[in-house]
């Protein structure tokens, strides 16, 4: 099946350089994620409000946590799950657990014991570093449901860009930062063959992100603890590579182990990764460029 994006949809050109959005395949699975750190990197208006509006959800969840308060956690993963409006992720239809609020639960249950052991638990990539398997799927729908009248208002500022009319008035649940909590309301929508499609700036979008345990553990914990004196052979620090090979021996899961393991230790490590992981995004070889975006979404540059 020929992919076709929205800028042919639109009857506009090809090409991220002419575009403020991704210009995602209407009819086929875009694998890529909407990615926090983007956003709290940006200085434009829309990436303000919407790192406030990730950060009330998030302070609101890790609150439940800390105060045991199923009800509460229940209620704000009860519009949190798989989200396909933007065409983003691996678009299986079906995500599994990550699908409904208990299964949400399921996935969450190790943070009902790290939420009392390391107190600098606060971020939405916390949940990547901290959770098993947890990644850019299950985020991103997260973060597209936190923001979802925030992604409907942008595109619909896209479609009167290009002279596009909205047919369809939808209702959906977004997030209330004010009053910490979901609620639905009614827009005006952008709908292919009936089914919702909200444009993502581009500037919030990565393939992969940069932030997981093995950054963690390699840019923050052997450092700290190279600091200790530990790491260290005839007074040179060892390669990182070589300390990483060498544990791969001692089981699957050693990095996740380790990484909580000192974290629960050294709370403030968690904090440390807080204050660097925006620094980490702004290295040269990780900047997503337009060329980049073109190679990601169509398999090669429009020139």
């Amino acid at each position: 099946m020929k992919k076709k994006h929205i800028s042919e949809c639109w009857n506009s050109v090809k090409g991220h350089k002419h575009h403020e959005f991704i210009d995602v395949a209407t009819n086929s699975d875009n694998l890529l994620f909407i990615d926090p750190i983007l956003i709290q990197n940006n200085s434009d208006e829309w990436s303000k409000k919407a790192n406030v509006l990730i950060q009330s959800f998030f302070d609101a969840f890790y609150e439940a946590y800390r105060q045991a308060d199923n009800i509460r956690k229940k209620e704000l993963l009860s519009h949190a799950g798989e989200q396909n409006g933007t065409r983003f992720g691996y678009g299986r239809g079906d995500n599994g657990k990550g699908n409904t609020a208990q299964g949400l639960l399921e996935i969450f249950a190790p943070l009902e014991e790290h939420i009392f052991k390391i107190s600098t638990i606060e971020k939405a990539e916390d949940l990547s570093i901290l959770i098993p398997n947890f990644a850019e799927d299950g985020l991103s729908d997260m973060l597209t449901n936190i923001l979802h009248d925030e992604l409907n208002q942008f595109t619909s500022y896209q479609m009167a860009k290009y002279g596009i009319e909205s047919e369809d008035l939808l209702k959906f649940w977004t997030w209330d930062g004010e009053n910490k909590m979901w609620i639905e309301v009614e827009r005006p929508a952008y709908a292919i063959e009936g089914k919702e499609l909200l444009l993502v700036p581009k500037n919030i979008v990565r393939k992969n992100y940069l932030f997981s345990v093995h950054q963690y553990f390699t840019r923050i914990i052997i450092d700290r603890e190279r600091k200790d004196g530990g790491y260290m052979f005839d007074g040179k620090p060892i390669p990182k590579r070589e300390i990483v090979k060498k544990k791969r021996r001692s089981g699957k899961h050693w990095e996740y182990d380790e990484t909580i393991l000192h974290t629960q230790n050294q709370n403030d490590a968690l904090g440390e990764y807080h204050e660097k992981l925006p620094l980490f995004y702004k290295e040269k070889r990780n900047i997503v460029d337009d060329n980049t975006l073109d190679r990601w979404v169509y398999g090669y540059i429009v020139r």
